[in-house]
């Protein structure tokens, strides 16, 4: 986790914004009990990395002016075609207190159910969790690749570190396996052809 870099910038004109995003600056707020509620930029290029490092719902240290701290990604906004960030929220947090937060559930295994001819049908894809700021996770896996048609995957499914606990109930369904209507279909037609 490396330190962002956060300029402190005034409110301005969506112009100047304009111009400020093609020079590779990406607006942002950061609040808290601390530092208040502070406007800034920071590097597009630093950013990205930071964000392919801790996640879109993870920890990051940075540096606005000397005072150093924490802070959890509250928001990432992105442009209309979902590629581009333009704007980011921040909320600092003290690195060894409890938080509650949420984070990003990885489905692993969905192609092995596709070669059987199921489907995975997702109804959540975040989690909340509570632990520290040094233990938060910026995912967790949730391994579908054993999955038969009827399979429910639920928050009790996912393996987190002993010191990440769930704050959401663990009977909470995920997703869930079912035939693939499309595969069935085209084994009919064939059987009709024959």
């Amino acid at each position: 986790m490396n330190e962002l870099i956060l300029n402190k910038r005034t409110k301005t004109t969506s112009n100047v914004a304009r111009k400020e995003s093609a020079k590779g600056k990406i607006p942002g707020v950061i609040y808290g009990k601390e530092i208040g509620s502070e406007l800034f930029y920071v590097d597009a290029i630093t950013l990205k990395k930071e964000l392919s490092v801790s996640g879109e719902h993870g920890v990051l240290t940075f540096d606005m002016d000397g005072k150093k701290g924490t802070a959890l990604i509250k928001q990432v906004q992105k442009n209309a075609f979902g590629h581009q960030v333009i704007h980011i929220d921040l909320e600092e947090i003290a690195a060894n207190a409890i938080m509650h937060t949420e984070i990003s559930i990885k489905v692993i295994g969905k192609g092995e159910l596709e070669n059987k001819g199921l489907m995975l049908q997702t109804q959540r894809d975040l989690v909340k969790v509570s632990c520290t700021a040094n233990n938060l996770p910026k995912d967790v896996e949730l391994d579908v690749s054993n999955g038969e048609a009827g399979t429910v995957y639920t928050f009790e499914d996912l393996k987190l570190g002993k010191d990440v606990s769930f704050v959401d109930d663990l009977s909470t369904v995920i997703s869930s396996v079912s035939e693939d209507e499309k595969q069935g279909e085209e084994v009919e037609e064939v059987e009709e052809a024959k």
